[in-house]
């Protein structure tokens, strides 16, 4: 099956860590030269329909926005579908096993999440009006608890996804990369209410958001136990950024360069 690790060229590396880290698995990884946010113009932006006229996101956001609807058309366009994994990601050893004994149970799934981050919550549907609501230990993963992660043999089993942050390993359909393309894109500033967080509501300020405004509309599930759990060091992080500012106002539009 096709996969990409989605790797800035500035970062080579965190692809030869993550390719150390993940030597176990079976995959022959393919690196993907991910969107460089700090280089996209407005113009490119607004061209590319990655964020609605307005909206405020970082130049990180958009990268990874970008990065994404680039894997997601080719998906698309291939009619197959593809495993996506972030650079910063831990990944078990049985997850080919594990996928050939899952695959075969989903029937119409647009969206495989393998892994989120450990240090928010992940909101999951166990039947019709029943939910699960869950927090990690330990939030962030370090090199210890990671390589036991690897070594882990516990059942996992899909469920419907109602929540999650930071998917950091993904298997998309082509049905589903296009629903993806469709309610994702462009990305605004809609607020989201997110249950397991007391109901909450929270701003998007990414692609997480949009993907928690829209899992409800899809066949999204969710890995139980996990099969990837990312790093998720914000110090590390070239998502990350507080650099957020409206893309395609008029101002940036005369200009054709973010400030």
């Amino acid at each position: 099956m096709k996969n990409f690790v989605i790797n800035l060229d500035r970062c080579p590396e965190k692809y030869r860590r993550f390719l150390e880290r993940n030597a176990g698995c079976g995959i022959a990884f393919e690196r993907f030269s991910a969107s460089n946010g700090l280089e996209m113009t407005d113009q490119e932006v607004m061209a590319m329909r990655l964020v609605a006229p307005g909206s405020m996101f970082t130049r990180g956001a958009v990268g990874g926005a970008a990065s994404l609807w680039r894997i997601l058309n080719w998906i698309a366009g291939q009619n197959e579908p593809a495993l996506v994994f972030e650079d910063d990601c831990t990944i078990r050893h049985d997850i080919i096993a594990r996928l050939q004994a899952l695959l075969p149970s989903l029937e119409n799934w647009d969206l495989l999440v393998l892994g989120c981050n450990t240090d928010s919550v992940l909101d999951l549907e166990l039947a019709p009006g029943m939910k699960s609501m869950m927090i990690f230990r330990p939030q962030r993963p370090n090199d210890q608890s990671e390589a036991a992660f690897q070594r882990a043999n516990s059942q996992v089993a899909a469920l419907r996804l109602n929540t999650c942050f930071g998917p950091a390993g993904n298997l998309i359909s082509p049905a589903g990369a296009k629903r993806l393309l469709e309610l994702c894109y462009p990305m605004d500033n809609r607020p989201v209410q997110i249950e397991a967080l007391g109901n909450r509501v929270l701003p998007t300020i990414g692609l997480d958001g949009m993907g928690n405004s829209v899992y409800r509309f899809m066949q999204a599930y969710a890995c139980f136990a996990p099969l990837v759990v990312p790093r998720n060091d914000n110090s590390t992080s070239t998502t990350f950024t507080h650099d957020a500012r409206a893309w395609g106002s008029a101002q940036t539009s005369l200009t054709g360069v973010g400030s």
